[in-house]
């Protein structure tokens, strides 16, 4: 047992926050920022490219680190976000004369991209937070994914396994992919740029995440922008009569988990090279489908890909155990949580496990989220983290998080409990007008967002929410 040096109550030996207080009991700091941010000097952007120092503002403020890509229209870059500290993933475009015979559609495709990332949530793509306008450039901030671009990750997996690739891992990226194809298809979408350089693996999760969403079709587009991929752009992407179909993404997955295989991209409708490897011929079936010239003969949906991939995996019960079924191989090991597994729960499906280490949803396979509090009010603020179910914060002893002797505090204040996939607020004597969110009297139960403040009388608490690992 250890004692916790700041309130001084007994907690199991090797826990890392005090169950009482939330004090850090590591002497060892955990730091996951990719770099310590140091700038002379930091000044505020002006018109053109966003350079490492600068600063944009718009609902927040994000100090840039440095630039990612670049292209004709623009630039990607890594900033930080200044009032959390976290890092997040700058698209910007400018507006310029150059490139005016196309700056409709490709402002109307940025914009595209930003209402589909705000919209969406799913674990395969990054969350879009703002999309905003300033000195003639266009912006749209999204949550940075720390991981490998697919090329890079199956390189180093080659490496280690002597060049060879295991079926598993052509089912296990198959399966992902046309998992994230069909959300989009869902949304009435087809995304037609599937390429390695646009899928990432995440490297907390090793979760497949896709990005790049500035070539979206819609299926009520009349004028299309049309581009080549060389290599993954199917020919029937490359008609500007012609409706584009799912299908299309379809043969772009299938180009892909073939140069996966053998190393380069496929040829129209030839397959000698494919045939002539190890890889089970149930897979080789598989892939030869998706890359049929002819759309109607290809897997019309992601979905019917991503199901006949399944079909593979499955062992079945004894005694009709089968013994072809093929393992999905990942790529990397997922990473044990840094905080009490009590605090700990999946904003995606909700799961939690009390007795569980894993920093990682077991369902969907993404960082296991926690919440906490900060006194705000004093010269050394603390923090408290939140239990995933319910916490009662007030100034009793009975509290989770007893806030000290003041009078103004009651017994048992607020309670802040998990609903699904959110945490929400709630004042535990129903007719107080004392406790305030946001400057504003709480009604009912309210949803707590990243950043808001809580206010009781003579203490006012910041709430915020991070990954668990």
């Amino acid at each position: 047992m250890q004692k916790c040096p700041s309130c001084q109550a007994t907690n199991v030996a090797g826990s890392l926050f005090c169950e009482a207080c939330g004090e850090s009991l590591s002497q060892v700091q955990v730091a996951r920022k990719l770099r310590q941010s140091s700038f002379d000097s930091v000044k505020d952007a002006g018109q053109g490219l966003l350079s490492p120092g600068e600063r944009i503002k718009a609902k927040y403020s994000y100090l840039i680190e440095e630039a990612v890509a670049r292209s004709g229209f623009g630039a990607t870059f890594r900033a930080q976000r200044k009032d959390n500290e976290k890092p997040v993933l700058i698209k910007q475009m400018l507006d310029q004369a150059s490139y005016d015979q196309f700056k409709t559609q490709l402002l109307k495709a940025f914009k595209r991209e930003a209402k589909f990332l705000r919209k969406i949530k799913h674990p395969a793509f990054p969350r879009g937070f703002e999309y905003f306008e300033r000195n003639k450039s266009f912006y749209l901030v999204m949550e940075f994914i720390n991981g490998k671009e697919l090329t890079k990750a199956v390189e180093d997996y080659k490496k280690q396994n002597g060049g060879t690739v295991e079926d598993g891992l052509i089912i296990y990226l198959g399966r992902e992919i046309a998992d994230a194809l069909e959300v989009i298809h869902q949304q009435g979408y087809i995304y037609r740029d599937l390429k390695p350089q646009n899928v990432m693996l995440d490297g907390i999760s090793s979760r497949v995440k896709l990005i790049d969403f500035g070539t979206l079709y819609h299926v009520s587009d009349k004028d299309p922008l049309l581009f080549e991929s060389e290599g993954y752009t199917p020919p029937d992407f490359l008609k500007k009569d012609t409706k584009f179909t799912p299908a299309g993404d379809v043969y772009s997955l299938g180009a892909l988990l073939f140069e996966i295989v053998i190393g380069e991209t496929p040829k129209l409708g030839e397959f000698s090279l494919l045939e002539a490897t190890s890889l089970d011929p149930r897979l080789i079936e598989i892939i030869k489908k998706c890359l049929d010239p002819d759309p109607l003969k290809r897997f019309q949906r992601a979905k019917q890909v991503r199901d006949e991939l399944n079909k593979l995996t499955k062992k079945g019960f004894w005694p009709f155990r089968n013994s072809k079924a093929i393992a999905p191989v990942e790529l990397s090991v997922l990473p044990k949580t840094l905080y009490p597994p009590s605090c700990t729960f999946c904003d995606y499906c909700g799961h939690s496990e009390p007795q569980s280490q894993l920093g990682y949803c077991k369902n969907c396979r993404i960082p296991l989220r926690v919440g906490r509090v900060q006194l705000i009010d004093e010269k050394q603020p603390k923090e408290f983290f939140l239990y995933s179910d319910e916490t009662v914060i007030g100034s009793s002893p009975q509290s989770h998080f007893a806030l000290g002797d003041t009078k103004q505090i009651q017994s048992k204040h607020i309670r802040i409990f998990r609903r699904k996939t959110s945490l929400w607020l709630e004042a535990v004597s129903k007719d107080s007008e004392d406790t305030l969110l946001n400057r504003r009297k709480i009604l009912g139960p309210v949803e707590l967002v990243d950043g808001d403040t809580i206010e009781l009388p003579g203490v006012s608490l910041r709430f915020s929410i991070k990954d668990a690992c």
